[in-house]
């Protein structure tokens, strides 16, 4: 989800509801606390995941690119956030390109949701969504496959960089010293990639 537009035309990225299969904690468990009744999958908070005092530093645009502000996901539930940004909303469902009803067009009548395709290009991003630039919350229903990179390779590099930074770690699996789990924000790329925890001293640091 993406506000745009509020407050001096600055993007701020809104999390989505995250639901955690285990639960956090720091010595070895099989999911949740003993004799809580949590019941699984929760609502968890942000920072089971992410490394949210690393996301709020201000890390070297010139090496890490350009700053990304971000609020929790029941930001927009705040009665501070003014009506006029809840009220200019546009939805976004993504496509498989070339199907039915899945191309790239320029609105003019302002809908409620448009379809979008796949693996679009920064510039078909700059160039359907510039049409809506007076919407203030441009909503992705799911962001999976949703964007190819940046055309510029040295921006493509330092946002990676960032991204690979705000995620943490997972603790702990029984058994096994140390018990913790790097998240990795590009696992997806890596074949034959296992959320497994160090097996060798030299392995117990994050994937950058």
């Amino acid at each position: 989800m993406v506000v745009v537009g509020w407050r001096l035309s600055e993007e701020l990225f809104v999390m989505p509801p995250m639901w955690c299969r285990l639960d956090r904690l720091w010595f070895p468990h099989l999911g949740v606390l003993e004799g809580s009744l949590t019941r699984q999958p929760f609502l968890c908070p942000m920072d089971h995941v992410f490394e949210v005092n690393v996301m709020l530093k201000e890390l070297a645009e010139k090496e890490f690119g350009q700053q990304i502000a971000f609020r929790e996901y029941s930001f927009l539930d705040n009665p501070a956030v003014p009506s006029k940004v809840k009220e200019s909303w546009l939805d976004v469902q993504l496509c498989q390109a070339g199907s039915k009803d899945c191309h790239v067009s320029n609105h003019s009548d302002l809908p409620r949701i448009i379809r979008f395709p796949k693996r679009s290009s920064e510039e078909t991003f700059k160039t359907v969504f510039s049409s809506f630039k007076d919407v203030q919350v441009i909503n992705f229903l799911s962001m999976q496959d949703a964007f190819l990179g940046f055309t510029d390779e040295g921006r493509e590099q330092k946002f990676r960089k960032r991204v690979k930074q705000y995620l943490g770690l997972w603790c702990c699996v029984m058994n096994h010293t140390p018990g913790h789990i790097y998240y990795d924000m590009y696992w997806d790329e890596k074949p034959g990639w296992k959320p497994l925890p160090p097996q060798k001293p030299e392995d117990d640091h994050p994937p950058w």
